[in-house]
């Protein structure tokens, strides 16, 4: 068929005239859809937070590994730096990143922290050693040395390593910190829970395998005096 002649026809116009008509709408419905999905896709801001040297990503609801390890360790930072005036400083900076269902625990305990510190003179310091993000919980422990002395001489300030343990979720762009923890030695991460767990219960069946061997022992024993008294009674 002879395309050209056949639109030079008025049936050929009205054809090509429906035709176009088609294109238009599908061109329309095509663009619609790209403006809406542009318009309600998450958009991606791209940080290089100033307690990492890698970038991080953050979306409303959501954030790279990095960006998680930075506000750790900031927090960590925070929390582990303390003298006996900052703790005021220390609270108004925690407070906004609060989750509702932490927030009075974590100000009860800081203002109870006050307290102690003002009273018995002790400031805290804290020097970061690893920083490492759990993708299973979505905990990120920062492990580092914390140091506390009494007074202003060094003479006696004890050292000990530390973890700080924190839940951090992303709400509007913002960081929200939902777990607050803190204490001494190495990350307890799931796998060292487990293999703690595991521990106590071949301990825990180890002592019941022996309960169960006193308690054998014992029958015996109880077995034994029951002869020997049956045998004396029935001995001329």
């Amino acid at each position: 068929m002879n395309l050209q002649r056949y639109f030079s026809t008025f049936q050929g116009l009205k054809t090509e005239n429906r035709l176009n008509r088609v294109v238009t709408a599908l061109l329309v419905v095509a663009v619609a859809g790209e403006a809406f999905y542009i318009a309600n896709r998450p958009q991606i801001v791209t940080i290089q937070p100033w307690t990492l040297a890698s970038d991080a990503q953050i979306t409303k609801s959501d954030a790279s590994q990095s960006y998680i390890e930075a506000w750790g360790l900031a927090l960590a930072e925070l929390l582990g730096n303390v003298q006996p005036g900052s703790v005021d400083f220390i609270a108004d900076r925690l407070r906004p990143l609060l989750a509702p269902e932490i927030y009075h625990q974590v100000m009860d305990g800081l203002q109870q922290n006050a307290e102690d510190l003002r009273d018995d003179r002790v400031s805290m310091r804290f020097e970061p050693r690893s920083v490492r993000f759990e993708k299973s919980t979505g905990l990120v422990f920062v492990t580092g040395m914390s140091y506390v002395r009494q007074g202003t001489s060094l003479e006696n300030e004890q050292h000990s390593q530390r973890t700080y343990e924190f839940g951090i979720r992303i709400a509007h762009y913002a960081p929200l910190v939902t777990h607050i923890s803190t204490y001494e030695g190495g990350p307890r991460t799931a796998d060292v829970l487990t293999r703690e767990k595991n521990k106590r219960l071949k301990a825990e069946e180890r002592e019941r395998d022996r309960e169960a061997d006193r308690k054998h022992t014992r029958m015996e024993r109880a077995n034994l005096v029951d002869h020997e008294k049956e045998a004396d009674s029935i001995a001329p």
